[in-house]
């Protein structure tokens, strides 16, 4: 081994040189280099977790508000059910109100037709009956009783209303 270091041109103190100057220069930039590229990283390291925290953070805020407007959207959609529920009944009882209006001036209106009926057929009938007994009169040239009279009357009145 001494030969090929013999033409290499390296004597052990030459050797001994190059292996203490490799020393020095490791921890040169042990100390130059790997500590503050250390402290970079290490600081570096300190952000994302900050950042990852702050973030963890965030995201349950944000999770806590999504909640909520599920929430308030829930009680939303029960409120609008309850809205349209009293609208709907609202609307039956007015439906309903009207209908009940509108039997009742039906009926009004059935009960005076049946007494304007009644009041016209009685018109009717002493008209006629004024009207027969004029004419009776006329063409019998005589006097015809009350009585007659009446007996005629109802007997054609009951033929017509049929």
């Amino acid at each position: 081994m001494q030969t090929i270091l013999q033409k290499l041109g390296l004597g052990g103190w030459d050797i001994l040189f190059h292996v203490v100057n490799l020393v020095l220069l490791i921890a040169a930039l042990y100390f130059l280099l790997y500590k503050p590229v250390k402290k970079i990283i290490a600081g570096h390291r300190k952000k994302l977790e900050n950042i990852y925290a702050e973030n963890k953070r965030m995201q349950e805020q944000a999770d806590a508000l999504q909640n909520e407007i599920d929430e308030m959207k829930r009680q939303a959609e029960e409120e609008s059910a309850q809205i349209g529920a009293r609208a709907l009944q609202r609307s039956k009882d007015i439906v309903e109100d009207a209908r009940k209006k509108a039997d009742e001036i039906l009926e009004n209106a059935q009960k005076e037709a049946v007494v304007e009926r009644h009041r016209l057929q009685n018109e009717l009938h002493e008209s006629v009956g004024h009207i027969a007994v004029e004419i009776a009169e006329r063409i019998l040239e005589r006097e015809v009783n009350e009585e007659d009279n009446r007996r005629i009357i109802e007997a054609g009145l009951s033929e017509w209303e049929k």
